[in-house]
């Protein structure tokens, strides 16, 4: 088990075979994690390492999340561990990291009362419908690392996110009451700061980060 330490803290859970095979044995795509209610890291895999840290496990092993991903980011999956703590109920966590979408579904694993609950948290890039939506609820996000795509305007996210969705430049600039000569400059501006991307690797960005409308609105990292 990449990652996890020959002698893992005392307040790890006793898990069972079958939910160690569940949540170790994953697919290579998907991250998976162990943080307690502190938000230090217990366990994180190759991927998950990749998908938050853009590093190795040993990079954010014993760490915080706030020393891995700042205070604003912490305090918000620490918000949602003291949920999860209280409802008993998974979260569906989706947010934009590094310019990529990740999503994210957080589990408590210890017993209720336990004095420093630990959750697992299973990640993987873009947006997938639970199978039994009610079984989660659904938190989105009001952060946002942009990664490649921070030196962009909000009026430029915008149109990106437009581009994403395959709209053309007539239908932009009818969504965002400009003029097409207008939406036409901000696309050559999205051009020079993504290096002279086509339109068609523009849109990529926009795929790869699920980028709405709104989310030129929410709070930058």
């Amino acid at each position: 088990m990449t990652g996890l330490s020959e002698n893992p803290p005392g307040n790890l859970p006793e898990l069972s075979a079958d939910l160690i095979a569940q949540l170790f044995c994953t697919d290579p795509t998907v991250g998976f994690a162990l943080c307690d209610i502190n938000g230090t890291v217990l366990y994180v895999n190759d991927r998950s390492a990749e998908l938050f840290i853009q590093g190795k496990p040993e990079d954010g092993l014993g760490k915080t999340l706030n020393e891995l991903l700042g205070e604003e980011w912490a305090a918000e999956r620490l918000d949602m561990f003291e949920r999860i703590t209280e409802s008993r109920k998974p979260i569906l966590s989706r947010h934009i990291l590094h310019g990529r979408q990740i999503q994210s579904t957080i589990r408590v694993l210890t017993e209720q009362g336990a004095d420093n609950p630990v959750f697992s948290i299973l990640s993987s890039e873009g947006v997938h419908d639970p199978s039994d939506p009610a079984a989660f609820e659904v938190v989105e996000s009001k952060l946002i690392s942009l990664g490649p795509l921070d030196a962009l305007t909000r009026r430029e996210i915008e149109v990106l996110a437009l581009i994403g969705h395959g709209m053309t430049s007539k239908q932009i600039a009818a969504m965002l009451h400009r003029s097409v000569r207008t939406i036409a400059q901000h696309a050559d501006s999205l051009r020079g700061k993504l290096n002279g991307a086509t339109r068609v690797q523009i849109a990529e960005f926009a795929r790869a980060a699920c980028l709405e409308l709104t989310d030129a609105e929410l709070t930058r990292l």
